[in-house]
Formats: structure tokens, C-alpha cells, sequence
């Protein structure tokens, strides 16, 4: 689950991570992809910890799919 106030997204972590096992290679890497752009846009931004921990939830996810 994802909670949002005015200046900050919040991200439930494990929910989060469980959600992206059901992703396919393609959609983990738009994710990667897609959140690093906007993480970039805006480097000082109040949801760049969000876009981060994306970028780094799929790549983990895509870790562990290709060492299975």
C-alpha cells in the first residue's frame, strides 16, 4: 500500500516488494526505467525516496529471478 500526504509518499515496503513478483521482465524494467527518469527530474523533490526505493525493489526483484 502506497499513503500519500501533501509532501511525501509513504510505501508499505513489503507490500510493495510482494506486488512486483507478479510483474513481468518487461514492466520491472519500465519500472526501473520510468522511476529513475523521475527521480532525476526532480533530485530534491519530496517523492525521490519513493522513486528510489522503486528503482531498487524491481531491481532486486530482477536479481532474484535471474539467481533462481
Amino acid at each position: 500500500m502506497i499513503y500519500y500526504n501533501m509532501n511525501k509518499i509513504e510505501i508499505n515496503h513489503a507490500e510493495y516488494q510482494k506486488g512486483l513478483e507478479t510483474k513481468s521482465y518487461h514492466e520491472l524494467l519500465f519500472i526501473i526505467k520510468d522511476a529513475t527518469e523521475a527521480a532525476n527530474a526532480m533530485p530534491d523533490g519530496p517523492k525521490v525516496g519513493y522513486y528510489l526505493d522503486e528503482v531498487n525493489y524491481a531491481a532486486m526483484e530482477l536479481h532474484k529471478r535471474r539467481n533462481s
